[in-house]
This record gives structure tokens, C-alpha cells and sequence, in this order.
């Protein structure tokens, strides 16, 4: 039997770019977003490629997709999720109608699909789940409050789900790029330090997921390793350092 993928945000950016590396790598891949002209673009160019268009913020549309995948294509062995809604805010913005956009999004996005995504795991008997954080998870950056905590708070979701569901036979993944050339970044006003192609993004994360066992999939390493270093400096220090990150007032 042929393995299937789906992949949550494959109609451009990375997971389309994963999509197409999976599909050539001998996997049925249903991709799943809101824009149904993504996803048909992206499917045209390989048979094997099934578009679902899917609003993550909407339970029952995640519940009767998920449902529709595994009827179309049996099961899903490797599922990755890479929904994301981002947008620069000014420092001390906490409006909670423009964080009630990213938390919807980035955060309960997954939440609404872990628990069906999860069950036809458990009944195939394993599985890799698979989530695409960000370096920016790893502490808060000034001006990316609503983004930076949705990507922290995965983190932290996906290593309780990496012990949990280990018995289950279900590998949990996280991926943490750093900047990436996406429709996302193409919004940024800032410098973005190791600015790497989508498809070199791309070719690492199904290395990770096919060629590893390991639960961190981040890249590149010098991005990696200067926001660990950052994370681990003590706190009169790295607040130093954020103060400097912010805008001249």
C-alpha cells in the first residue's frame, strides 16, 4: 500500500513545495488551505497531488475533511501541519482582535485537527505528526507577540505529544525554519539574517521526516544557534538586548 500525506497549508510557500517533494518521493499527498485556486495550481502538476480545500479555524470543516481524506486515501502516514497567519504589530499592540486572528490560526488550527488526525493513527498503528513552528518560538521577539507565543506554545504542546503518543507509535515532529522566502516574509520591513530558498526549506524537512527519527527539525543552523544562544543568556542581559531590537521612538 502506498503512503499518504496530507499537508495543511500546501497550496504555496513550503508545504507546496513539500507536497511536490513527497509526491515525487512515491507518496499520495492531499494538501488542504482555504484557496482553492492554490491548491488546484499545485495539484495539477502532479497526478498524485489531491487538493481539500480546509479553514482551519472552522472544527466541523476540520472533522469532515480529515474524514474525506481518510475515505478517499485510506490513511495517513505522515501529516504535516503548516497554517500560519502572521502580520507585523507595533510595539505595545496587544489588540485582541488581530491576536484572535494568529491564535485562531496558528494555535487552534492544530488543535481542532490533532484529535481526528490522531484517532486514524492510533487505528492504522502509527504515524508521523508532524507541526512547522518557527526559531521564532523559542523566546518572545519584540513586535511578533501574537506570532512568537503561537509558536512557542506548539513547541510546547508538541514535546507533551511527543511523550504521550509515543506508545501509540505516533512520532511527533517539530519544525522550526527560520526565515524563508514565502508569501509571509514577503511582508517583513525588517533585515532577515540567512534568508533561505522555499525549496531548500522544503528538501530539509522531508530529509527529517523520511531519513530521521529526531523530534527538532531546524534550520539553518546558524539561525538555530544564534536564537538558542539568545534564549539562554540571563535575563537582565537578553533584555538589554530585545531593548535594542525595538524601533527608535
Amino acid at each position: 500500500m502506498r503512503k499518504v500525506a496530507w499537508i495543511i497549508g500546501g497550496g504555496s510557500g513550503i508545504g507546496a513545495a513539500v507536497a511536490r517533494r513527497l509526491a515525487a518521493e512515491g507518496f499520495v499527498v492531499a494538501i488542504s488551505g482555504r484557496r482553492a485556486d492554490k491548491l488546484d495550481t499545485v495539484a495539477r502538476e502532479h497526478a498524485d497531488i489531491r487538493p481539500y480545500v480546509l479553514d482551519v479555524t472552522d472544527r466541523l470543516a476540520t472533522e469532515r475533511v480529515a474524514a474525506q481524506v481518510v475515505s478517499d486515501l485510506g490513511r495517513i502516514d505522515v501529516f504535516l501541519f503548516g497554517a500560519a497567519a502572521w502580520q507585523p504589530m507595533p510595539a505595545g499592540d496587544y489588540d485582541f482582535d488581530k491576536f484572535n486572528v494568529i491564535v485562531d490560526t496558528n494555535y487552534l488550527g492544530l488543535v481542532r485537527l490533532a484529535s481526528p488526525v490522531i484517532a486514524q493513527m492510533r487505528r492504522q498503528g502509527g504515524g508521523d505528526f508532524a507541526v512547522i513552528s518557527s526559531v521564532a518560538g523559542y523566546f518572545g521577539l519584540p513586535r511578533s507577540g501574537a506570532y512568537s507565543s503561537t509558536k512557542a506554545g506548539l513547541i510546547s504542546l508538541l514535546e507533551t505529544m511527543r511523550t504521550e503518543l509515543a506508545g501509540d507509535g505516533i512520532k511527533v515532529r517539530m519544525i522550526a525554519p527560520g526565515f524563508v522566502v514565502s508569501e509571509l516574509t514577503d511582508r517583513n520591513e525588517f533585515p532577515m539574517p540567512f534568508l533561505m530558498a522555499t525549496d531548500d526549506a522544503a528538501r530539509r524537512i522531508v530529509e527529517g521526516l523520511l531519513r530521521s527519527q529526531r523530534f527538532e527539525i531546524a534550520f539553518p543552523k546558524r539561525m538555530v544557534w544564534l536564537m538558542k544562544t539568545i534564549r539562554w543568556l540571563p535575563y537582565p542581559v537578553f533584555f538589554a538586548l530585545m531593548k535594542r531590537v525595538l524601533p527608535k521612538q
